[in-house]
């Protein structure tokens, strides 16, 4: 199931839409919720590169899942004044975490080896609450979108706060939602 069209959107708000802004609106949402849930949906899987100081733990668990295939593991070792690339370094995937059993890096070295792994991840296809929470979030973005000023008017006094920095920013089910998927996802 591919994500939300402009035309879902139309349908779950019961109007017509400006396409550009109902575009936009979409897009943005699928933006914020996958990176609040730390994957993917889509027929492509997307890229992933970790980059991190390697201290000789035995497991380094890749940050966004599910992992799809690993490319390319390399640690880079900085000696004195050599420094030493090891490409395709032996390892074991178990889910998103990659093994070694005498640990990635040196422990105790000064500078720290650096890992380096890229990979790709994500599902092939969203999922029907995913993409209720892609228009839930839309929808909202697109009917408000100035979500920085509050205002109150009472007979002839008014008042207006901003209460936030304002943005789009996903509706609290639809952020429920991405962290219940990076939760999962992460363990």
């Amino acid at each position: 199931m591919p994500y939300p069209t402009v035309s879902d959107l139309a349908s779950f708000l019961k109007q017509d839409l400006d396409t550009s802004t109902a575009t936009l609106a979409i897009a943005k949402t699928i933006g914020l919720f996958e990176a609040r849930a730390k994957t993917h949906w889509g027929a492509t899987p997307a890229a992933g590169f970790y980059d991190k100081p390697a201290p000789g733990y035995g497991e380094i668990v890749l940050p966004y899942a599910p992992l799809v295939a690993v490319s390319l593991v390399q640690l880079i070792s900085f000696g004195s004044s050599v420094q030493t690339l090891v490409v395709n370094v032996d390892y074991t995937r178990i889910e998103q975490s990659l093994y070694r059993r005498v640990g990635f890096g040196r422990p105790g070295r000064w500078p720290p080896d650096e890992l380096q792994v890229t990979y790709t991840y994500g599902y092939p296809d969203t999922t029907e609450d995913v993409n209720a929470a892609i228009l839930e979030s839309a929808g909202s973005s697109y009917m408000n979108p100035d979500i920085s000023t509050v205002s109150e008017t009472i007979d002839d006094y008014s008042v207006r706060t901003s209460p936030n920095t304002g943005g789009m920013v996903l509706t609290p089910s639809a952020a429920a939602l991405a962290d219940w998927y990076a939760g999962t996802l992460v363990g």
